[in-house]
């Protein structure tokens, strides 16, 4: 039951904070994107990406900047430990635009990773996000 309180959380705060990456101009993110994979350190570009979408969707209003950092830099830590298979399996499901498949496809991968990203962001930062999930 907690898990899967903890990935809707998760994957509700992913959402609500990703929101202005479908309003950004689809050439601006993927130059944003391939300039991240160009770079010398990705990780550090792709969290830098997720950090310029999550503030432009207005995550400032709800965190510090620290916080949208340490959640961006958490986010793609756990997207790093993805299998491929995975990320195939979700952007099916996303494509077909089946969140039941989503959610089952994602069970399993959250299980085993939730205490990584739990630690990862902290208790401080998981109690806030969960607070700002319950006011939506």
């Amino acid at each position: 039951m907690k898990s899967n309180i903890f990935l809707s959380s998760v994957l509700a705060i992913s959402a609500l904070f990703s929101a202005a990456s479908f309003a950004a101009p689809a050439a601006d993110q993927q130059a944003k994107m391939a300039a991240a994979y160009k770079s010398n350190n990705i990780k550090q570009g792709l969290i830098g990406v997720c950090v310029d979408e999550k503030t432009k969707a207005g995550a400032l209003k709800a965190l510090s900047k620290e916080e949208v950092n340490k959640l961006c830099k958490c986010n793609v830590e756990y997207q790093g430990r993805m299998s491929q298979s995975l990320q195939w399996e979700l952007q099916g499901a996303e494509n077909a635009k089946d969140q039941k498949r989503f959610a089952t496809a994602m069970q399993g991968f959250a299980k085993t990773e939730q205490p990584k990203f739990k630690a990862c962001l902290g208790t401080a930062l998981e109690a806030k996000l969960a607070k700002l999930q319950q006011q939506k």
